[in-house]
C-alpha cells in the first residue's frame, strides 16, 4: 500500500513539474505514462513537493486567467481542471507513433478509454474560477507542438518523433555527412491525422465541449457551436462575458458569423426560457458593439438562400437598434460612439437583408433578463 502511494506521488511530481509547469510557463513538456481516471481526485488534492513548481503553477494560471476576466485566485485545481489537464496529456500521448509498435498497439485502446472516462468526469463549471482554470489548461494544451527530426547520413535515415536524436546518431557530422531536418506539428494537426486511424477528433470535440470559455474563444474548432446550458451559465457572468468578447475582438472577428449565427438559430429553434435567449443575445450584441468601437474591420456575411447563419449574426446589430426591449440599454453610448454603431448597423442591415433583420427581431422579442421570480424557482 505504501509502495503504491509512493509510486503515485512520484508520478504526480513528474506530471506537475515535467508537464503542467511547461504547459503553463512555456518550454518543453515531458509526457509521463498514460494517466488513468482513478488518479483524478488524488492529483487534484496533491500539491507539488517543490515549492517553486507550485508557485509557477499558481502564478502562471492566475496570470493567464486574469487576461480574460478578473479572478481572485486559481491556486487549487478542481476535479474538472485536473481531469482536463490529464485528458489533454493522454490525447497528446496517443499521437505518439511509438505506440504503433506490435507490443504497444493494444495499449492505445486502453488509453482512449481512460481519456473518455476523464472527459466524462469534467462537470459543468460552477464558478468563474473553474471556467477559467480549465480554459487556461486546455487552451495551452491545444497549442502544443511536436518537433519531429529526420537525421540522414551517408548510409542511413533515422526518424525521431517528438524526441531529440541520440548523440551517437548525430556525432561527427562533417565526417559522416550528417544532415538534420526538423518539422513542427501542432496537436490539432496530429489529432486529425488520418494515418493514425484512431478517431481522436471526437475526444477533442468532447473535451472542448467541457470548457465553454475555450469553445467560445476557439469557435473555429466548432462550426456547429451551440449555446448549451454550461455556455449560457458562463455568459451570464457579465464580467466573464465581457472578457470573452474582448478576447474574440482582439483575436479578430473575421470568422465569427457562421458559428455564432448557427448557435443563435439553434437556441431559438429549441424554444428555451426567455432568460437563456437574453444571455445569448447579450453576448452577440456586445461582440458586435465592441467590434465597432474597437474599429475592427469585422466580418462580411456571405449571401445564402433564405436567412443563412452569417446573415442572422449580422442582423443582430440592426435588430438591436430597432428593438425597444431591455437589451437596448447596450446602446447607451457617448454620441460619437453611438454614431459609429448606427453607421455599422446600416451596413449590416444591407448585408443581412430585411428577412434576416425580421428574424433577429423575433428572437429579441422573446428575450428577457432573469427576473427575481424566475431565479427563485
Amino acid at each position: 500500500m505504501a509502495e503504491e502511494a509512493t509510486k503515485i506521488g512520484e508520478l504526480f511530481e513528474e506530471f506537475a513539474g515535467g508537464f503542467l509547469r511547461p504547459l503553463l510557463k512555456g518550454g518543453e513538456a515531458q509526457a509521463v505514462r498514460a494517466l488513468p481516471p482513478g488518479l483524478v481526485e488524488t492529483f487534484a488534492l496533491t500539491r507539488p513537493v517543490d515549492t517553486e513548481v507550485e508557485h509557477d503553477l499558481q502564478r502562471e494560471t492566475l496570470r493567464a486567467a486574469s487576461e480574460i476576466a478578473p479572478v481572485a485566485a486559481l491556486a487549487t485545481p478542481d476535479i474538472g481542471a485536473m481531469a482536463t489537464a490529464m485528458a489533454i496529456h493522454n490525447l497528446g500521448g496517443l499521437t505518439d507513433p511509438l505506440l504503433d509498435r506490435a507490443f504497444a498497439r493494444g495499449s492505445r485502446q486502453t488509453v482512449i478509454a481512460w481519456t473518455k472516462a476523464l472527459i466524462e468526469l469534467i462537470p459543468p463549471p460552477r464558478t468563474r474560477s473553474e471556467a477559467l482554470h480549465r480554459h487556461v489548461l486546455l487552451d495551452r494544451g491545444l497549442g502544443f507542438q511536436r518537433v519531429d527530426t529526420v537525421v540522414k547520413n551517408w548510409a542511413y535515415t533515422y526518424r525521431f518523433y517528438g524526441r531529440p536524436p541520440p548523440a551517437n546518431v548525430v556525432a561527427m557530422p562533417r565526417l559522416r555527412f550528417v544532415r538534420q531536418e526538423h518539422k513542427r506539428r501542432g496537436l490539432l494537426d496530429l489529432v486529425s491525422d488520418k494515418e493514425l486511424d484512431l478517431e481522436l477528433q471526437p475526444l477533442l470535440d468532447a473535451l472542448l465541449a467541457r470548457s465553454p470559455v475555450t469553445q467560445l474563444l476557439r469557435f473555429e474548432l466548432t462550426p456547429r457551436l451551440t449555446f448549451g446550458t454550461a455556455t449560457l451559465a458562463v455568459l451570464s457572468d457579465a464580467g466573464l462575458r465581457h472578457g470573452v468578447v474582448q478576447a474574440i475582438v482582439k483575436k479578430g472577428t473575421g470568422g465569427v458569423a457562421q458559428p455564432f449565427g448557427f448557435a443563435l438559430r439553434e437556441i431559438h429553434a429549441l424554444g428555451p426560457p426567455p432568460e437563456y435567449l437574453y444571455v445569448a443575445l447579450a453576448f452577440l450584441a456586445e461582440l458586435q458593439l465592441l467590434e465597432v468601437l474597437d474599429e475592427r474591420a469585422g466580418h462580411k456575411p456571405r449571401s445564402e438562400p433564405a436567412v443563412g447563419d452569417e446573415e442572422l449574426f449580422a442582423a443582430v446589430l440592426p435588430a438591436l437598434v430597432d428593438h425597444e426591449g431591455p437589451l437596448r440599454s447596450l446602446l447607451d453610448l457617448a454620441a460619437p460612439d453611438l454614431d459609429r454603431v448606427l453607421d455599422r448597423a446600416r451596413l449590416r442591415r444591407q448585408q443581412a437583408g430585411d428577412d434576416a433583420v425580421e428574424f433577429a427581431l423575433s428572437v429579441l422579442d422573446r428575450a428577457q433578463p432573469l427576473s427575481l421570480s424566475s431565479a427563485a424557482q
